[in-house]
């Protein structure tokens, strides 16, 4: 965990970034597709595969993965162009297509093939086949779905489910098994999304999607494959459409983003205005939608939020500028043998890039798979209204230490920036409090209708700032920084008073560290009758740690002590330290009547204690009448 923090720390600290996106450090390389068509390469999304296909005299097959278990090589024989090849989830049946009318299987025993037979297709154009099990497979024809389960030991297969359609392309998302058809008229707008679940082939809804007239009309395709693209964002299953206008200067692109509403309804719910020309792509990374576009060798970053949708479509501008991806450093994670042809080939924004949802870029000549990743301290650079940066990173992975730094640099500009950063932790706290609320929901069991359906599986992300994050590092740093400086020390406690406002208001109990913090800030420029004030009226709330930490103030507060002792009076439970104190104060009578007073049928009270602080008193009578008063008592 320790190391964790630490890492995170270190992102935390990074410099600023005139970037918001780069390509993660683990890439995967293999062959890519030759000029004499000998090699040829595909990727399966749902297994994260790519399939590097070398033909020959046999056919060299060479699989690369993220996950090594997932990378092979083996050689199959030679028997005409492949067009289509995916591994089962299971790694164990091969599915290769070589024809628009039958896909070949074949069965893997320890790497080794181990059987093989075909599934052939009379009177339809196989579009494309979807592993969604370890056995179950689909095949999409240009007449309907077709759903079967693989027996390997016949090497048969045996269909559970047929739905008769009008097909023209098909696009899949793995996760939830989501299908969307382009169904009806060629070229229509037409869709159909189905889900494949517990071997069933369940059709969600219809809905035909909106394209404008003008280019689209004119080139009588109103829906291409390439333009859409299926993801969750947001904890909502999501289908992103490319839409080209034309207007008076020329065409003009957005993005349509349709919403599948508990998986039932789909809503036209988003749209993204891009104000560009150019060729385009989709990429989703962390809840925002990248539009790439080609020919600017740019990118746009949207974030459509997670607000419900009220019935009324929402309209987006980026939410900075466009920028390009951080240029690739191929010194650093290449060696020197691969590196010059990498680089020869590996341009930014290239016309051999392939995108795959949700982030993944492909470079199918150059032989380059990666990931996208965030930049958060781009943003960090580029947002300059704080707010809104604050709301912006609270819905990003791995942004607690930016944050901070946020906070830490308008605590650094001086009581000017109060108001915004009560308005920021109020941003903050908001989100802490629905952790605790479903942590707490989570712990004490939910009734099965209040539980989250089966049918919405991705959980979306938020970043929680827990008050100890908070303490250790702002206000703690800012304490670091201020020791010195008198003005700033009433910064920080004003800042932390904010902060407890906040937390009070959204009824979440503050930590003791934080009132000991303040103390110390109020005892440190003297500000006594603000603490005074604060304790009289109950502003911090009472624990045993603060009734110490105000005993430790006697010298430099005298009233501190009696507070420590009123506080620990309201807590009710520490009747025991209120005894001890009295009497490690010399006021041995006074102990001993508050222990007697508060004793319970099975408490006992020590006589030889009481005894010895009366002899260090030097109090002969004191001492006598103790004694005289135990002696009665036994």
């Amino acid at each position: 965990m320790a190391l964790n923090a630490e890492v995170l720390l270190c992102h935390g600290e990074e410099e600023e970034s005139d970037y918001y996106l780069q390509f993660s450090k683990n890439k995967i390389t293999f062959e890519g597709v030759s000029k004499s068509k000998l090699t040829n390469v595909f990727f399966d999304e749902s297994n994260t595969q790519v399939f590097s296909i070398k033909s020959g005299d046999f056919t060299e097959v060479t699989v690369k993965s993220p996950n090594p278990s997932f990378c092979t090589m083996f050689k199959i024989e030679e028997k005409g162009r492949v067009i289509s090849i995916k591994f089962s989830p299971d790694q164990n049946i091969l599915a290769l297509q070589r024809t628009l009318t039958a896909v070949e299987f074949l069965t893997f025993t320890d790497g080794n093939i181990s059987k093989e037979f075909i599934e052939t297709f009379k009177g339809c154009t196989l579009l494309g086949y979807i592993w969604t099990g370890k056995t179950e497979v689909v095949f999409v024809s240009d007449n309907g779905i077709k759903l079967c389960r693989v027996d390997v030991n016949s090497g048969t297969l045996h269909t559970v489910k047929n739905l008769s359609l009008t097909i023209n392309w098909f696009t899949y998302y793995s996760p939830i098994c989501l299908i969307l058809l382009n169904v009806g008229l060629p070229h229509g707008n037409s869709m159909q999304l189905l889900q494949i679940k517990q071997n069933q082939i369940l059709k969600l809804a219809k809905f035909d999607v909106d394209c404008d007239s003008g280019v689209n009309k004119l080139k009588k395709n109103a829906i291409a494959e390439r333009d859409v693209a299926l993801g969750v964002v947001y904890n909502q299953p999501r289908i992103l459409l490319m839409n080209y206008q034309t207007v008076n200067t020329g065409v003009q692109t957005e993005v349509i983003v349709y919403t599948i509403i508990k998986l039932a309804a789909v809503k036209k719910t988003n749209v993204l205005r891009i104000h560009q020309n150019g060729r385009f792509a989709l990429n989703l990374v962390d809840n925002l939608i990248f539009v790439h576009n080609q020919l600017m060798k740019s990118s746009l970053v949207f974030d459509i939020t997670d607000v419900e949708f009220q019935g009324v479509v929402i309209y987006h501008l980026p939410v900075i500028e466009p920028k390009t991806i951080k240029p690739y450093d191929d010194d650093e994670h290449l060696n020197s043998s691969s590196s010059s042809t990498i680089q020869k080939y590996c341009e930014l924004y290239s016309p051999n890039w392939i995108m795959f949802q949700p982030n993944i870029v492909m470079d199918v000549k150059a032989g380059c798979l990666w990931t996208l990743e965030l930049i958060l301290m781009g943003f960090y650079k580029y947002i300059e209204d704080k707010k809104e940066l604050v709301k912006f990173l609270l819905l990003r992975s791995n942004s607690k230490f930016i944050i901070a730094r946020t906070l830490s640099s308008l605590m650094d500009e001086g009581g000017g920036r109060l108001e915004e950063l009560a308005e920021i932790f109020d941003q903050i706290n908001l989100v802490y409090k629905n952790y605790l609320e479903q942590s707490l929901k989570s712990q004490i069991g939910l009734p099965a209708s209040m539980s989250k359906p089966d049918d919405d599986p991705v959980v979306e992300f938020r970043t929680v700032i827990d008050q100890s994050f908070i303490y250790t590092y702002v206000f703690c740093k800012l304490a670091e920084r201020v020791y010195n400086e008198a003005n700033k020390k009433q910064l920080l406690s004003w800042t932390l008073l904010e902060y407890i406002r906040s937390l009070a208001d959204l009824q979440i109990p503050a930590q003791h560290f934080l009132y000991e913090l303040l103390i110390n800030c109020l005892v440190l420029t003297d500000s006594y009758y603000q603490l005074h004030q604060l304790l009289q009226y109950h502003g911090v709330a009472d624990s045993k740690p603060l009734a110490c930490l105000l005993l430790s103030l006697e010298n430099v507060y005298p009233a501190a002590p009696q507070l420590a002792l009123d506080m620990l009076e309201r807590l009710g439970t520490a009747k025991e330290e209120i005894s001890e104190i009295l009497l490690s104060k010399g006021e041995v009578l006074s102990s001993l009547r508050y222990a007697a007073s508060h004793a319970g049928p099975h408490d006992r009270i020590i006589p030889s204690k009481y005894l010895e602080k009366a002899r260090q008193t030097g109090d002969e009578k004191l001492y006598r009448s103790l004694l005289k008063h135990f002696d009665s008592k036994s």
